[in-house]
């Protein structure tokens, strides 16, 4: 997938760059399909028929993109429209059935929503959106369907903020320049929000640093999440993550990952990950050792913390306002990881069985049925495996 996380300039280099090169030979994978058809001169396609089991063969087609689709119509169609190489559904028209190969007119009084297919597919995505439940009846999308995890405590309508950051900076350690600068963001639960911006502008790292994957400069700006909000993170580099888990199935790696009760890969976070440093710290007399209850007085919330001393160990309580502005910043962290266990709780992960009945239920939600939930994740393909990581990330009912 070579033009993944390419901006259109950079797609755009590479295309021409590929077309000057002579005396090789390029074997490329991806989506692109107008990027395919303007590069590759010959097809290949790999595949088994649609049996489970049954060994894929290569098929090979001394042509271009387009003209395979029009010579194989029923195996074009079952790729996912993008743009002007895709003739059959960009004329507006209709699509093609994947198991007849016939073009299918849209349904009375739905008409597509652009005309005609622009070089970046706008039309065929507009008319795919508005004729979803059409696609799904023929078997051409295969739907995911996100669990509903209600409003947070506290929060009563969609246009209350739920995660802001104010005037912040970032520059990444031996670098100069600041990649973020006064940045200031606004998230409600009605939030639909794109980021759109050339590659290196900053986008994942603003994005981490709203949800605490980074710190912010020291001293400089803030960022805030609600207490009761449950939150997802899947990184464009999050595939990699599913390396270690390859022999294993997907029912496997939901329970080892949700075992505790908590989503462990949240704990990884750079804001709610202790150092070893601070680890030792915890015992010293004095020092927060750890962090048990949480109570609203007010406006503010309030959070008990464990302290050990010469007498034993004693509790007390603290606004998060004190704990953010006079205690070390660990402390923090462990506030942080308690508002998770607390989260887990309204979520009901904390007591929602990792039984291989449950997961193969919501499994099937996401498009990944018995057989791929039993079969080992090494067999799944790019777009199964990224199935298989939306899943976790919403097995907690998350509202972002």
């Amino acid at each position: 997938e070579p033009t993944n996380h390419l901006d259109r300039k950079a797609v755009e280099w590479l295309k021409s760059h590929l077309l000057s090169l002579t005396g090789v030979t390029m074997a490329i994978v991806s989506h692109d399909y107008a990027f395919i058809d303007e590069v590759c001169t010959d097809i290949t396609h790999y595949d088994n028929g649609g049996h489970a089991g049954k060994p894929c063969r290569f098929v090979y087609y001394p042509m271009t993109f387009r003209q395979f689709q029009q010579l194989r119509p029923e195996i074009a169609a079952g790729l996912p429209a993008s743009g002007k190489a895709t003739g059959a559904a960009d004329d507006g028209t209709g699509y093609v059935d994947p198991r007849t190969g016939r073009l299918i007119p849209w349904g009375d009084g739905a008409e597509p929503s652009d005309e005609g297919g622009s070089e970046s597919g706008t039309g065929s995505a507009l008319s795919t959106l508005s004729n979803v439940e059409q696609l799904v009846a023929s078997g051409s999308i295969l739907p995911i369907r996100f669990p509903d995890p209600g409003k947070p405590e506290g929060i009563r309508t969609y246009r209350k903020p739920v995660m802001t950051m104010k005037d912040i900076h970032f520059t990444y350690e031996g670098s100069e320049r600041a990649i973020i600068t006064s940045a200031s963001v606004t998230v409600t639960l009605g939030s639909r929000v794109v980021m759109l911006g050339a590659n290196g502008a900053g986008k994942t790292t603003l994005l981490k640093l709203l949800i605490g994957d980074l710190e912010p400069t020291e001293g400089v700006g803030e960022v805030w999440k609600h207490h009761n909000l449950r939150l997802a993170y899947i990184a464009q580099h999050s595939l990699h993550h599913l390396e270690e888990y390859l022999q294993q199935t997907p029912i496997a790696y939901i329970q080892e990952r949700f075992r505790q009760g908590l989503d462990v890969e949240l704990s990884k976070l750079k804001t709610l990950a202790l150092t070893d440093d601070e680890k030792a710290i915890r015992d010293q007399t004095g020092a927060v050792k750890d962090v048990v209850g949480r109570q609203k007085r007010g406006k503010q919330v309030w959070y008990e913390v464990v302290k050990p001393g010469r007498k034993g160990e004693a509790t007390q309580w603290y606004p998060l306002e004190e704990i953010e502005t006079q205690f070390k910043p660990y402390v923090l962290k462990m506030v942080k990881n308690y508002d998770l266990k607390v989260q887990a709780l309204e979520s009901g992960l904390a007591v929602r069985p990792i039984t291989s009945a449950e997961i193969l239920e919501h499994l099937d939600d996401f498009g990944l049925g018995s057989d791929l939930a039993h079969g080992k994740i090494k067999q799944l393909s790019g777009g199964q495996r990224q199935r298989l990581l939306i899943f976790a990330g919403v097995w907690a009912k998350t509202h972002v």
